[in-house]
Protein backbone atom coordinates (compact mmCIF):
# COMPACT_ATOMS: atom_id res chain seq x y z
CA UNK A 1 0.00 0.00 0.00
CA UNK A 2 1.64 3.31 -1.18
CA UNK A 3 1.64 5.69 1.52
CA UNK A 4 -1.25 8.31 2.26
CA UNK A 5 -0.95 12.56 2.19
CA UNK A 6 -3.67 14.63 3.83
CA UNK A 7 -3.74 18.06 3.32
CA UNK A 8 -6.19 20.82 4.07
CA UNK A 9 -6.91 24.50 2.70
CA UNK A 10 -9.91 26.82 4.70
CA UNK A 11 -10.83 29.57 2.27
CA UNK A 12 -14.71 31.60 3.31
CA UNK A 13 -16.55 29.31 1.14
CA UNK A 14 -15.20 25.95 1.89
CA UNK A 15 -12.47 23.58 3.38
CA UNK A 16 -11.16 21.27 0.85
CA UNK A 17 -9.37 18.37 2.60
CA UNK A 18 -7.28 16.82 -0.27
CA UNK A 19 -6.21 12.87 0.19
CA UNK A 20 -4.08 11.05 -1.69
CA UNK A 21 -2.82 7.18 -1.89
CA UNK A 22 -4.71 4.54 -0.45
CA UNK A 23 -7.49 4.35 2.13
CA UNK A 24 -7.44 1.10 3.89
CA UNK A 25 -7.98 -0.07 7.39
CA UNK A 26 -4.86 1.05 8.90
CA UNK A 27 -5.62 4.58 8.17
CA UNK A 28 -9.47 5.19 7.39
CA UNK A 29 -9.32 6.17 10.70
CA UNK A 30 -6.98 8.92 10.40
CA UNK A 31 -9.31 10.53 7.19
CA UNK A 32 -12.47 10.44 9.52
CA UNK A 33 -10.44 12.41 11.77
CA UNK A 34 -9.44 14.73 9.51
CA UNK A 35 -12.20 15.07 8.54
CA UNK A 36 -14.15 15.37 11.45
CA UNK A 37 -11.22 18.16 12.75
CA UNK A 38 -12.11 20.07 10.10
CA UNK A 39 -16.10 19.99 10.50
CA UNK A 40 -15.24 21.76 14.50
CA UNK A 41 -14.53 24.65 12.12
CA UNK A 42 -18.28 24.72 10.80
CA UNK A 43 -16.95 25.11 7.38
CA UNK A 44 -19.66 26.66 4.63
CA UNK A 45 -19.00 23.44 2.93
CA UNK A 46 -16.73 20.20 2.93
CA UNK A 47 -15.24 19.17 -0.02
CA UNK A 48 -13.09 15.51 0.02
CA UNK A 49 -10.41 15.91 -2.48
CA UNK A 50 -10.24 11.97 -3.39
CA UNK A 51 -8.96 12.92 -7.07
CA UNK A 52 -5.82 11.10 -5.93
CA UNK A 53 -6.68 7.81 -4.06
CA UNK A 54 -6.07 4.92 -5.86
CA UNK A 55 -8.20 2.54 -3.64
CA UNK A 56 -10.56 2.17 -1.23
CA UNK A 57 -11.60 -0.49 0.73
CA UNK A 58 -15.18 -0.73 2.90
CA UNK A 59 -13.37 0.83 6.05
CA UNK A 60 -12.77 4.37 3.84
CA UNK A 61 -16.47 3.67 2.67
CA UNK A 62 -17.19 3.65 5.98
CA UNK A 63 -15.45 6.53 7.07
CA UNK A 64 -17.01 8.99 4.44
CA UNK A 65 -20.69 7.43 4.96
CA UNK A 66 -19.75 8.91 9.20
CA UNK A 67 -18.61 12.09 8.07
CA UNK A 68 -21.47 12.62 5.94
CA UNK A 69 -24.02 12.23 8.50
CA UNK A 70 -22.17 13.97 10.41
CA UNK A 71 -22.52 16.65 7.74
CA UNK A 72 -25.82 16.18 6.93
CA UNK A 73 -26.68 16.94 10.80
CA UNK A 74 -24.86 19.86 11.19
CA UNK A 75 -26.54 21.27 7.89
CA UNK A 76 -23.23 21.62 6.13
CA UNK A 77 -22.57 20.49 1.94
CA UNK A 78 -20.09 17.58 2.09
CA UNK A 79 -19.01 17.07 -1.36
CA UNK A 80 -16.66 14.24 -2.88
CA UNK A 81 -14.71 14.73 -5.71
CA UNK A 82 -12.98 11.99 -7.95
CA UNK A 83 -12.66 10.90 -11.64
CA UNK A 84 -11.03 7.39 -9.92
CA UNK A 85 -12.35 4.18 -11.62
CA UNK A 86 -11.24 2.54 -8.45
CA UNK A 87 -13.39 4.82 -6.00
CA UNK A 88 -16.31 5.23 -8.25
CA UNK A 89 -16.70 1.34 -9.45
CA UNK A 90 -17.38 0.21 -5.47
CA UNK A 91 -19.69 3.11 -4.69
CA UNK A 92 -21.74 2.30 -7.98
CA UNK A 93 -22.14 -1.45 -6.56
CA UNK A 94 -22.69 -0.37 -3.08
CA UNK A 95 -25.23 1.94 -3.95
CA UNK A 96 -23.24 4.66 -2.43
CA UNK A 97 -23.48 6.82 -5.88
CA UNK A 98 -27.05 7.73 -4.95
CA UNK A 99 -25.55 8.68 -1.14
CA UNK A 100 -22.64 10.81 -1.91
CA UNK A 101 -22.56 14.13 -3.73
CA UNK A 102 -19.80 13.11 -6.12
CA UNK A 103 -18.28 15.65 -8.67
CA UNK A 104 -15.48 14.75 -11.51
CA UNK A 105 -13.14 18.19 -10.40
CA UNK A 106 -13.02 21.20 -7.66
CA UNK A 107 -14.23 23.61 -9.92
CA UNK A 108 -17.14 21.90 -10.65
CA UNK A 109 -17.97 20.84 -6.85
CA UNK A 110 -17.58 24.71 -5.95
CA UNK A 111 -20.07 25.50 -8.96
CA UNK A 112 -22.54 23.21 -7.48
CA UNK A 113 -22.53 24.74 -3.96
CA UNK A 114 -23.63 28.25 -5.95
CA UNK A 115 -26.39 27.16 -7.27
Amino acid sequence: MSPLDISVTASGTDTVVTVSGEIDLAVSDGVRRALEEELRFTPAALIADLSAVTFCDSSGFTALVQIRAKTEEAGIPFILVTQERALLRPMSLLGLDAVFNVHPTIDSARDALVR
